[in-house]
């Protein structure tokens, strides 16, 4: 069976992925606003890719320095990173696919 970490960095990935593929096609589509001003300003500055890797850095470091401060080991706090930011990612998918579907 798969570790928790393990689960987690998949989710990440999925989620990036799935991110930064419907973001994309928002972008064509000419009705994408981005959710986050920070995420909307690293991406203007960075451009579409690196603005939203830099931006899911940011949420990373934002989830992982309590969990740590309050004592996580490195193992919770990794695990938590990466399932925090890819279940967020995969959320950012879910509004993106129906701004493309005209619901949102």
């Amino acid at each position: 069976m798969p570790s928790h970490l393990a689960l987690a960095v998949v989710l990440l990935v999925v989620g990036t992925v799935a991110d930064v593929g419907s973001t994309y096609l928002a972008i064509t589509g000419g009705e994408y606003v981005e959710g986050s001003p920070v995420g909307g300003a690293l991406i203007t500055l960075l451009g579409p890719l690196r603005g939203m890797l830099v931006t899911k850095a940011i949420g990373m470091v934002l989830i992982g320095v309590p969990v740590a401060v309050a004592g996580g080991s490195r193992r919770l706090v990794a695990t938590l990173m990466c399932g925090g930011v890819g279940l967020l990612s995969l959320l950012a998918a879910l509004r993106n696919a129906l701004l493309l579907a005209g619901v949102w």
